[in-house]
């Protein structure tokens, strides 16, 4: 904070299913008016973890056997032009699409969601590992065509509400506002403070409500996401211990899936699971092989290392008051290293 990486923080780090660290730093802001110290309860934008959380949403289908992942995902979708792209190559980032959303921000929501459909692979799916918003955006639009219902709700029906993640939605109520850390002061087209709206420019132009981003929340309800993961898919929120995931889903999901595959040259460069970030040694520093997580570009993450059954939740607004370079995330794997020395 002293850097003016972000205002503040909210740190959460549990091992063995226990939490050891739970605490909150800063303020909402720097010194602007407005600015309010932040809690352990303060609401975060969570920009692209809600990629994890819709992947979650597949694999829920998957498990059930409504969902196929080596099936056209064009199948799911008629209208997407993409016909050798499959749910797999969405899951673990190989699709070969390639489109900068926030390009389409000026569009209305279904002209936006037009243009992505109308897209070719600029490389063969299933040959390169390359991160863009566009595969979460379409996954999310497959649950919510074989969930028979908007996004958001089947989000909630299928992960938030089965993991008591009471506190984590899509598009929060004006209310919740003032509980909620801001992520950026846009006069340019957001017309002031960004604040309990989402800040991923497509997502916006979307309704708030899409794959790759939109959800709000708090760090406990993350930890409650991450230690199911940990527990192989159990979670025993509101009653017995349930079985959200199957075991081998999470075995898989949480094993590199696209050893092998050409990495981009410059940019994000990891490999990945299903729906997980995998061998991102910048954010995950040394930590031990297997360890998988997810960040977002507002300055949230989570990471678990199986080895220690150990979880770690940062939640920050590093884009307030204007967006930086990513420097948040040598925070965070400063972070994981210390929660495994600690």
């Amino acid at each position: 904070m002293a850097r003016r990486v972000f205002p503040g923080a909210v740190v959460l780090v549990a091992r063995d299913g226990v939490v050891r660290h739970f605490a909150a730093y800063g303020s909402t802001r720097y010194d602007d008016q407005g600015s309010q110290p932040v809690t352990t309860h303060t609401r975060y934008d969570l920009a692209s973890l809600t990629k994890a959380f819709t992947a979650t949403a597949a694999l829920r289908l998957y498990d059930e056997g409504v969902l196929s992942l080596d099936t056209p995902a064009s199948h799911y979708l008629p209208g997407l032009r993409a016909s050798g792209v499959t749910v797999r190559h969405l899951l673990t980032h190989t699709s070969g699409l390639s489109l900068r959303l926030a390009s389409l921000r000026h569009l209305p929501a279904d002209d936006l969601r037009a243009a992505v459909y109308a897209i070719d692979p600029v490389r063969l799916p299933g040959t390169q590992v390359a991160y863009v918003n566009i595969n979460s955006l379409l996954l999310g639009d497959i649950v919510a065509h074989l969930s028979g219902m908007p996004l958001d709700q089947a989000m909630t029906d299928l992960v938030l509400s089965p993991l008591g993640m009471h506190d984590t939605c899509f598009c929060p109520p004006a209310s919740l506002r003032p509980h909620t850390a801001p992520t950026e002061w846009d006069e340019e087209w957001r017309g002031g403070l960004v604040q309990g709206t989402v800040h991923d420019d497509s997502a916006h132009a979307m309704g708030g409500v899409a794959g790759h981003a939109g959800l709000f929340g708090p760090a406990a309800d993350l930890w409650r996401f991450g230690q199911m993961w940990l527990d192989g898919g159990r979670t025993e929120v509101g009653g017995p211990a349930t079985q959200l995931l199957r075991r081998e889903t999470v075995a898989m999901a949480t094993r590199i899936q696209t050893a092998g595959l050409a990495l981009p040259s410059e940019g994000v460069v990891f490999h990945c699971g299903w729906g997980w970030m995998m061998g991102h040694s910048v954010i995950m520093g040394r930590a031990p092989a297997g360890t998988y997580g997810h960040t977002g570009f507002t300055g949230p993450a989570i990471m678990m290392v199986p080895a220690h059954h150990l979880g770690v939740v940062l939640l920050s607004n590093r884009t307030y008051p204007r967006r930086t370079p990513p420097v948040h995330h040598e925070v965070t794997a400063a972070l994981l290293e210390a929660a495994l020395e600690g």
